[in-house]
């Protein structure tokens, strides 16, 4: 028998399931929040369109032609596949344009769109300018140009 006045020892305290699984559940948030911010900050390069065997992808953007510089071989067919990000309201007509007068080139291509541009590359190797001439500053702009470097044939 006890005595009302004895007291007995208080258990000791067990932590809860929830407690004990607190910094797992915390550091899952943080994992999650950290690669929603990549996907957000990077996404572009991981859903980048895959070119087609053969094919040369290139991208026009704001910024300009991604790859800046393209090496072809003279008297060949060449398949470009062109695409674009950029929404309508950022491009004049909407669209943006690949123009090389001395190798035949002027092509449009609507606001987020993809399409294969297929051409005949000219005989005569040297170094070529491209650009666009439908937004961005037009021919006269530092940013919106690249190069179609034309190699003699093997």
């Amino acid at each position: 028998m006890t005595t009302p006045t004895a007291r007995r020892a208080a258990p000791a305290h067990q932590p809860t399931t929830i407690q004990r699984l607190r910094p797992f559940l915390f550091a899952g948030v943080v994992v999650a929040v950290l690669g929603a911010g990549i996907y957000l900050a990077f996404g572009n390069f991981l859903t980048r369109p895959a070119a087609a065997a053969g094919t040369i992808s290139v991208q026009s953007s704001m910024a300009g032609f991604t790859p800046s510089e393209i090496r072809v071989k003279a008297g060949t067919t060449v398949t470009l596949d062109w695409w674009t990000e950029d929404a309508s309201m950022h491009l004049t007509g909407g669209v943006h344009t690949m123009i090389a007068p001395d190798l035949g080139l002027h092509e449009e291509l609507r606001a987020e769109s993809r399409r294969a541009v297929s051409w005949t590359v000219p005989n005569k190797p040297g170094t070529y300018d491209v650009w666009c001439e439908s937004c961005c500053g037009g021919k006269d702009s530092p940013t919106m140009h690249g190069k179609i470097v034309v190699e003699p044939a093997a």
